[in-house]
């Protein structure tokens, strides 16, 4: 714990719903101290606990202090936590999912490697079917433009243009496949 941690920790607001609460009993006799944590629904029965689990000597001890007990007491220490790129290799490492990389100092990716360069080649594909299919939605309305005029315009279905999107589009198509 920091130091406003601890200025900040009340025990007593902590314990108060608690059944059991932690008491840090001291006793005393002769000028000895003894001081355990008891457990106890209140402080007069931690009281009586202490007195009756004391190694000193019962019939002249003394409990002179009674406190609840801190996380200090409690043998708690302070753990920082960890960062969210500590927690994402932690968890890349738990659950075995390969190579960590850092493409952006505020962006960690995280995942199969095969599956991360299977998506990959499928964006890729997608990408290269779109203009695939662009290019023959501009040919089929090309098409449909001239299929009114067959007197006026010649016929596309054979032409130049009609022979290299057909070819451009097979090669997308087979590149994608």
């Amino acid at each position: 714990m920091t130091a406003l941690d601890k200025a900040q920790f009340d025990a007593a607001l902590y314990w108060a719903d608690k059944p059991i609460k932690k008491f840090v009993c001291t006793v005393r006799e002769a000028g000895r101290f003894e001081t355990r944590i008891y457990g106890a629904t209140c402080s007069d029965r931690a009281a009586e606990l202490a007195l009756e689990n004391t190694e000193l000597n019962r019939d002249s001890a003394v409990v002179v202090e009674m406190r609840l007990a801190t996380p200090e007491d409690l043998g708690c220490v302070p753990a920082l936590m960890p960062s969210v790129k500590e927690k994402m290799l932690a968890f890349a490492a738990h659950h075995q999912l390969g190579e960590v990389r850092l493409d952006n100092p505020a962006q960690l990716l995280i995942g199969n490697l095969p599956a991360i360069a299977a998506v990959n080649a499928l964006k890729e594909q997608h990408g290269r079917l779109c203009s695939a299919l662009v290019d023959c939605l501009a040919v089929m309305n090309e098409c449909e433009k001239h299929q009114n005029f067959p007197k006026t315009f010649a016929n596309p279905v054979g032409g130049l243009g009609w022979d290299a999107t057909i070819a451009a589009a097979r090669l997308l198509l087979k590149g994608g496949v």
